[in-house]
């Protein structure tokens, strides 16, 4: 405003360089007392229309660096408070990616279940193994650092600036924490955080704080093993959470292990179910079994033909299960279906393979002496080469250490998708939630396994 009434030239010039100073000291006396009025939340009128932009020019001028946590905490519970409930006690969490969670103790024993993020991951075991030793994933069971105290609360108020910023705004009634998720849904959505309890109450918990409360143990279930299985189911049962609002009683439902202590909690707990499979495994195996005996397969290589025979039962089945022809049937007329086609593939390839480990050059020596063909006693001749050469044994094994690394990753998916633990049901899904949820970018969800799947 100076410059304009003195008019161009460099007598404007001089006499705004000569007034610069001045200028800015009175506008820092005149912001200071409008900062201490929002940090008592008496600026209403004033901070009403104030963008986040401005706030951050109006603590900059203040230079006060250590009431901006304040600063910021008081204007976004002064604008959005009410929306999550949030107040001065109210935590803040900023999630900056979906895969920066702290992994179950110890984190090697979860790679099959947190370090799984494509349908691939989720039928062969070993690959999130791999991707942690060659470092591409490092995982750990403590939470990454968070942001500066003086940066978290303006992260919070930019983003709820931003299109679909509220979606992205969460806060648990039990723990008061406040997270801001990265952009997006979820990679897994069967791996919930949050759940909406009450469908008459619109507030949000985390899951693992809803579990603590439901079973007086931590969120996952190593507490429930170590009180016993007839002990934790009585305490669910009987001590039924309710609502603090409306009183109404949460309902229970289950979900998929986590952790290999909550596998196992939930291997014990559906011991019936396991039972069943199991004498459908074993009889496929004495069949198996019996038709190696019958054949003469087992000499030599007793041990480990009875090792792929054994995977082999499991695998039979899992295809003749009520859970594999529900998955099959859930995406067989969509585009996932080619997910089947190619694990097929690749498993009828490495099964053929493994055929050749058994057969060996003795089992068809008569049948070419027989047969007096020469081109069939090169192949023979060719054949005792290679199975006796270090390059033929080493090959051989391989083939069949791949087969069972296969097999047990098909195992393990079928086993960890079947078999669930108690939590308390997530209402959002059937009356609508504020966080974005999606199956495209699912794995199991890919595959036909994910928690809709209940043929169990």
């Amino acid at each position: 405003r100076v410059d304009a009434d003195d008019g161009p030239g460099p007598r404007a010039s001089s006499s705004s360089s000569s007034s610069s100073v001045p200028a800015a000291s009175l506008l820092a006396e005149e912001l200071g007392p409008l900062s201490g009025l929002l940090l008592r939340g008496e600026g209403f009128n004033i901070c009403a229309g104030l963008e986040p932009a401005d706030l951050a020019r109006l603590a900059c001028v203040n230079g006060s660096v250590a009431h901006r946590d304040d600063l910021w905490r008081a204007y976004f519970v002064l604008r959005w408070g009410s929306e999550q409930g949030a107040s001065q006690s109210t935590e803040v969490r900023v999630m900056r990616s979906w895969f920066e969670e702290a992994w179950p103790k110890p984190w090697p024993l979860a790679a099959g279940f947190c370090g799984a993020r494509s349908s691939l991951d989720h039928l062969f075991w070993v690959l999130p193994i791999i991707r942690i030793l060659l470092r591409i994933d490092k995982p750990t069971d403590a939470p990454p650092p968070p942001l500066p105290p003086s940066l978290m609360w303006q992260v919070v108020c930019r983003v709820r600036t931003q299109p679909h910023g509220a979606e992205r705004m969460a806060r648990c009634f039990l723990c008061d924490v406040m997270e801001v998720a990265p952009p997006g849904p979820a990679p897994q959505h069967f791996r919930q955080r949050w759940t909406r309890p009450c469908a008459s109450c619109p507030r949000l918990a985390h899951r693992a704080c809803l579990e603590h409360q439901m079973l007086g143990a931590p969120g996952d279930a190593r507490a429930i093993v170590q009180a016993g299985i007839g002990q934790a189911v009585g305490r669910i049962t009987a001590e039924a959470l309710k609502c603090p609002d409306c009183c109404k009683e949460y309902q229970m439902t289950r979900r998929f292990a986590e952790s290999l202590p909550e596998l196992l909690f939930a291997t014990m707990l559906e011991w019936r179910w396991v039972l069943r499979r199991v004498l459908v495994m074993l009889a496929f195996h004495f069949w198996l079994h019996s038709l190696a005996v019958h054949y003469s397969m087992l000499d030599g290589l007793g041990s480990e033909v009875s090792i792929l025979i054994l995977f082999t039962a499991t695998l039979m089945s899992i295809s003749v299960s009520q859970r594999f022809h529900r998955s099959v049937q859930m995406i067989w007329h969509t585009q996932n279906r080619w997910h089947y086609f190619k694990v097929f593939g690749i498993f009828a390839v490495i099964a053929y393979l493994a055929v050749l480990r058994v057969f060996q050059p003795a089992r068809w020596k008569e049948a070419v002496l027989a047969a007096q063909l020469p081109w069939l006693t090169a192949l023979h001749e060719a054949q005792t080469v290679f199975y006796s050469s270090d390059i033929g044994i080493v090959a051989l094994s391989t083939i069949s250490w791949l087969y069972v690394l296969t097999a047990s990753g098909l195992c393990f998916c079928f086993w960890k998708t079947s078999l669930r633990v108690p939590t308390v049901a997530d209402v959002g899904q059937k009356h609508g939630s504020t966080l974005p949820r999606g199956n495209s970018r699912c794995g199991l969800c890919q595959l036909g396994l994910c928690l809709d799947n209940t043929g169990m």
